[in-house]
C-alpha cells in the first residue's frame, strides 16, 4: 500500500497513517451499503440532470421533468427524499439511513422502469438488482458461499456505464466502498461465514433515534445533552409501571340513568364570593399602558395622544359595564 499510494488507479491517494494488515480489517456491511446506494442515487440524479439540459438546448420550453421523476420515484417507495442546490457544494440530496437504503433496494428497481435513458436503462436497473442480491446474500447466508461473480459484474457494469456518457458512472466514479465490495467483501464473507454479523445496525439505530430527537423534540440550546438524556429514558421505558387492572362492578350503571344521578348531586366546589376587580384608573396611566388596556378589551388604534387614549379607554369601560 505504501509503494502504490501514488497510483490513484489502485484506490489509494495518500500514505496510510497506520500499518494495519488488511487481513485484520472487516468491512462494515451497513455503511458499505449506505455509501454505495448514495453513489447510485447520485448517478441517477446526474443522468436525469444531463437529460434535462440536453432537452433544454433543443427546446427552451421543455419541462425539467426527468429529475422530478426520479425524486417522485424515490418518494413513492415511502422514503422522504429531496434535492436542493447549495452555494458551495452544488447539488445536494437528503442523507439516507440504513432502513431507507434497504427499502430502496427492495422497491426502487420497479419504480425506475421507463424513467431512465433507453440506452442504459437495463444496465442501470441491473446495478440496483445486483446490489440488492449481494446485500441479501451477505446478511442471510451463514455458510460462507461465494458471491464473487455478482460483485465483479456490479463493478464492470458500473464502469461500463461511464463509456456511454453517463456522468454519474465510470472508472473515475468508483469509490473505496465499491472497490471493497467488488474485490474484498466476498473473500471476507467466505472467511468469516457471514459478513452480516459485523454490521453496525445497532449503532445506526441509536443514531437514527438521536437524529429524530434532535430535529423534533430536543432543546436547541443544548441539543446534544438533551438527546442523550432522552435516549437513556427510552432505554428505561420497558421498566415503567404497568397500568392497574380495573374490574367494572356495575356494567349497566350508565344505561340506568347514571348521568342524571350525577347531575342531581350537589357541587363540591363553592361559587367564588370574591368581588370583581375595579376597572383600572385611566387618569394614572401613560400612553403605553393605555394602549395595552385598549387591546385587552378588543380596541386597536394608532392614536398616540394620551388624552384621546384615556377617553377611548373610558368609553370602552362604560360599554363593558353596560353589557
Amino acid at each position: 500500500m505504501r509503494e502504490n499510494c501514488a497510483n490513484e488507479d489502485r484506490g489509494m491517494k495518500y500514505i496510510p497513517l497506520f500499518s494495519i494488515d488488511p487481513r485484520c480489517v472487516i468491512p462494515d456491511l451497513l455503511h458499505m451499503k449506505i455509501r454505495i446506494v448514495n453513489r447510485l442515487i447520485d448517478g441517477l440524479l446526474a443522468e436525469s440532470e444531463d437529460r434535462d439540459k440536453r432537452e433544454k438546448v433543443q427546446n427552451l420550453n421543455a419541462p425539467s421533468s426527468h429529475l422530478k421523476n426520479i425524486v417522485a420515484a424515490i418518494n413513492s417507495c415511502g422514503v422522504k427524499f429531496e434535492v436542493w442546490e447549495e452555494e458551495k457544494n452544488g447539488r445536494t440530496f437528503t442523507s439516507l439511513a440504513g432502513g431507507d437504503c434497504r427499502t430502496l433496494l427492495q422497491l426502487l428497481h420497479d419504480r425506475l422502469k421507463e424513467k431512465l435513458d433507453t440506452r442504459t436503462e437495463n444496465m442501470t436497473l441491473l446495478l440496483w438488482t445486483l446490489l440488492h442480491e449481494i446485500c441479501e446474500h451477505f446478511e442471510n447466508d451463514v455458510d460462507g458461499n461465494s458471491v464473487q461473480t455478482k460483485t465483479s459484474l456490479f463493478l464492470d457494469t458500473f464502469v461500463k456505464l461511464g463509456s456511454f456518457g453517463c456522468k454519474g458512472y465510470g472508472r473515475e466514479r468508483v469509490t473505496p466502498y465499491i472497490h471493497i465490495l467488488a474485490h474484498h467483501a466476498s473473500t471476507k464473507h467466505e472467511k468469516f461465514q457471514c459478513l452480516g454479523w459485523f454490521s453496525s445496525q445497532g449503532i445506526e439505530k441509536k443514531n437514527d433515534i438521536l437524529k429524530h430527537l434532535h430535529h423534533s423534540r430536543s432543546n436547541k440550546w443544548n441539543s446534544a445533552a438533551d438527546a442523550l438524556k432522552l435516549a437513556k429514558r427510552l432505554e428505561a421505558n420497558e421498566h415503567g409501571r404497568s397500568s392497574r387492572a380495573y374490574i367494572k362492578c356495575d356494567v349497566d350503571y350508565w344505561s340506568r340513568g347514571g348521568i342524571q344521578e350525577r347531575l342531581k348531586r350537589p357541587r363540591c366546589a363553592e361559587e367564588s364570593t370574591r368581588e370583581p376587580h375595579p376597572p383600572p384608573n385611566a387618569d394614572e396611566m401613560d400612553a403605553g399602558q393605555l394602549r395595552t388596556e385598549l387591546r385587552a378589551i378588543g380596541v386597536r388604534t394608532a392614536v398616540k395622544g394620551v388624552k384621546k387614549l384615556r377617553a377611548m379607554l373610558k368609553r370602552g369601560q362604560q360599554k363593558r359595564l353596560l353589557q
